[in-house]
């Protein structure tokens, strides 16, 4: 197979990163159009961006009014989308009353989805042709896992010349409910819109029909060349990275800290033990709990005998400091292998396996993480690859293409990033010490992992996201979050401490390595596609 041509090289620096980070999430498209609307060499390619944040969002009529217009002057949609696209437009009106917006932008606000979803629920019943309703409606009833909620936007009569749009959304709510085989039907049905020819390889890819998967990664490539997640995924495929590898080489031991969290570690070390451990060791640090922990950790102790060991501190010492205590204990300084994991946190049975394929793909890394998934929800994605968006001063950005759609298999691969998670990551100890302790400054929690990862980078070492492998986390992920006032007015204080200890001379630096990192990555994976060797 010869991967499609695309002049990664001819493109102006923020749009080859923006497209880098990747190919996927409405907000994300609609910005990198814009980027490349801006300049006359990529305009062509910026009208073909404007067409995939559509497709992303193939119910927003704004975006189809915008198209409509410039497919006026241009003509360059394909006959039978600009008939999809021209029916979106004429049957989309967002409200007049302006207390129509205000109601809906304040329950957002406050996160009462409940609330929210009856109130679309409502005025789609009563305005069911309007499409403003009927988006609205299934993008938060697919945010929230409801499909009950989503039934009558999905039923129902559709206008004329939406029926790849409606066959799109069933396909999703049915990829999302974990039926395969309806969902290929539809997408099947439904391949004039991209995103549904990568949904199909992928729900092709899971019924064992890795064959034509492959086909249809290739067909999706092809009228996608700059969509790196497509490119991504198809040369895991190809070459078997997107496997499970052999053990883990070395020791390995299992780090958790918690505080007050009895019910909750229980089910992490439920999961946990419950895993392909091998021979890996298991470390708990109490943090000063004043519930059922003690109990709770002791029982597991005596279950497991001297796999699980236990310290017990008589106050919490806030994160990085347990991290920094579990980084000496004995059983993991004599390891080969750290991997730290939330309390909160429940790993797949194969995890170790996965990243095991993460090490030995990039085994200079400095550190491997992971896909972390809503517990309650495992299609909304909290966390994948983390990498820098704003290099100039002020406090940093991050991406976050992870949160702007549901998981559909987009962001399963093997790659370099700036940062990964901290909720389940793993380290060489030796590399990990080398680095150093986590930052107590960043007490008691939040962007001590980040710093680290930032510190490693200066060590020649970037982290690795394994896609592949999703942890369940319970706590919500940031969108839906209901966050008290300390939490966030803690969040955002070490956020400046993070820009303050790397200032923006640093970040720009970083954001030019990760750049570099991540076109070298692509490069090398597209010219392995377009050898000889490649099979499925």
């Amino acid at each position: 197979m010869r991967a499609p041509d695309f002049d990664w090289s001819g493109l102006p620096p923020a749009l080859s990163y923006g497209l880098l980070l990747g190919g996927v999430g409405k907000p994300h498209l609609t910005d990198m159009a814009r980027l490349a609307l801006s300049q006359a060499q990529t305009a062509r390619l910026g009208l073909d961006l404007l067409l995939a944040a559509w497709e992303a969002g193939p119910l927003d009529g704004g975006l189809a009014g915008t198209l409509c217009g410039l497919d006026a002057r241009a003509r360059f949609l394909d006959a039978r989308v600009r008939s999809a696209v021209e029916s979106c437009a004429a049957n989309w009106r967002q409200p007049d009353d302006p207390g129509v917006m205000e109601k809906i932008a304040g329950l957002a606000a406050r996160r009462a989805h409940g609330e929210l979803l009856a109130f679309l629920a409502d005025n789609f019943a009563r305005d069911p042709g309007n499409l403003f309703w009927r988006q609205h409606l299934l993008d938060l009833a697919a945010l929230l896992g409801d499909r009950d909620a989503a039934g009558p936007g999905l039923r129902g009569s559709w206008p004329a010349g939406l029926e790849p749009v409606r066959d799109k959304c069933l396909g999703d709510g049915h990829f999302q409910a974990g039926d395969f085989e309806q969902a290929a039907r539809f997408y099947g049905a439904a391949r004039l819109l991209r995103p549904s020819r990568a949904r199909l390889g992928h729900c092709l890819f899971t019924l064992g029909r890795q064959a034509e998967a492959a086909g249809q990664w290739r067909s999706a490539m092809a009228q996608a060349p700059w969509n790196v997640n497509l490119a991504l995924r198809l040369h895991d495929r190809l070459t078997g990275r997107d496997r499970p590898g052999g053990p883990l080489p070395g020791r390995v031991a299992v780090c958790l800290y918690t505080s007050g969290k009895a019910p909750e570690v229980d089910a992490t070390l439920e999961a946990l033990m419950a895993s392909e451990l091998g021979c890996a060791r298991v470390v708990v640090l109490d943090n000063g709990s004043r519930d059922d922990t003690a109990q709770v950790l002791d029982a597991w102790r005596q279950r497991f005998g001297g796999r699980v060991e236990t310290v017990t501190l008589p106050v919490n010492v806030g994160a990085p400091a347990a991290r920094n205590w579990l980084m000496r204990h004995e059983a993991v300084a004599g390891s080969e292998f750290t991997a730290f994991l939330d309390d909160d946190a429940l790993v797949p049975s194969g995890w170790a396996a996965l990243l095991a394929r993460a090490v030995e793909c990039y085994p200079e890394a400095g550190v491997w993480g992971c896909k972390v998934v809503d517990l309650a929800q495992p299609g909304r994605i909290q966390s994948t690859e983390i990498n820098l968006l704003d290099g100039q001063g002020g406090t940093p950005a991050f991406s976050s293409l992870c949160t702007q759609d549901l998981d559909f298999g987009q962001f399963d691969t093997v790659r370099p990033c700036l940062s990964v998670t901290g909720c389940f990551h793993l380290f060489r100890t030796a590399v990990l010490r080398e680095c150093g302790d986590f930052d107590i400054r960043f007490s008691p929690t939040q962007y001590d992992d980040l710093d680290h990862d930032l510190r490693l980078w200066g060590m020649g070492r970037a982290a690795v996201c394994q896609g592949n492998l999703a942890v369940r986390h319970a706590r919500l992920s940031g969108s839906l979050l209901r966050q008290n006032v300390a939490a966030t007015a803690n969040s955002e204080a070490n956020l400046r401490k993070l820009a303050a200890k790397h200032p923006p001379e640093e970040r720009r630096a970083l954001m030019e390595k990760t750049q570099a990192a991540l076109l070298e990555d692509l490069l090398l994976k597209i010219g392995a596609m377009s050898g000889e060797g490649a099979q499925v």
